[in-house]
């Protein structure tokens, strides 16, 4: 039985060009010929293994390209958030770095400017002034210490009268204190009649102040004399 069926599968097997099976497939024919023959039966098992073999192989390329391509995008995207890391780490960077430089700047800006000096207003010059002036004129003439109620003697240079000297003797009434333009109140009697004359401490027709004496009063201004009995007004 075995003799007939080899070659009758010999025989039948090159017949068709399109269904021949390599030579490693003739054992496994020829085991399966030890039954009963069915000639159609090698062809009918011969179809669905190819087929079984080339499906389970698209199989695992489809499997494998589909487990690359997923492996490709994920590493992609690592790829994309590092690069957005990094820049945002390069951004922190860049601003730390700029308010540094910022900071650096301002602290250079500060050490170069100078001091600035201060601003000096209008009353502060002429109090200035005031005060220069009254310096150069006591380094002329020294003025004494006048209070309300002493006796002075005052020598005034009067221009009119071709530079003579004239001395006026009288109670200092009141001091109006003003600076440069500081004014005593000069009050005798002449004839009978009380008679008031001011005069400017630091004037330079002024050649000489002497205080005569002093006298103790309670008031700064002596303005009461003018309603009293000329003796009080009177002095030695």
């Amino acid at each position: 039985m075995g003799s007939q069926v080899l070659p009758q599968a010999l025989h039948w097997i090159p017949r068709s060009s399109t269904q021949c099976i390599p030579s490693k497939r003739l054992g496994f024919s020829t085991v399966l010929s030890r039954g009963p023959f069915v000639s159609h039966g090698v062809s009918v098992s011969a179809k669905p293994i190819g087929w079984n073999l080339g499906f389970f192989v698209n199989a695992q390329v489809k499997d494998s390209f589909v487990v690359r391509a997923e492996a490709n995008e994920e590493a992609e995207a690592n790829e994309s958030i590092e690069e957005e890391q990094n820049e945002a780490v390069q951004a922190q960077g860049d601003v730390v770095v700029a308010v540094e430089a910022e900071s650096e700047d301002k602290v250079e800006e500060e050490e170069v400017k100078a001091p600035r000096k201060p601003r000096v207003k209008l009353g502060d010059i002429m109090g200035i002034l005031n005060k220069r002036a009254i310096e150069a004129s006591e380094s002329e003439r020294p003025i004494p210490d006048i209070r309300t109620g002493d006796v002075v003697e005052i020598k005034l240079e009067v221009p009119e009268n071709r530079r003579r000297l004239s001395i006026y003797k009288g109670i200092v009434m009141s001091r109006q204190n003003a600076g440069i333009h500081t004014t005593i109140r000069i009050r005798r009697i002449i004839a009978g009649i009380g008679v008031e004359i001011v005069f400017p401490l630091y004037s330079p027709n002024i050649k000489e102040i002497k205080v005569v004496s002093h006298r103790k009063v309670r008031r700064a201004r002596l303005y009461y004399l003018r309603d009293k009995l000329p003796r009080l007004s009177t002095f030695k």
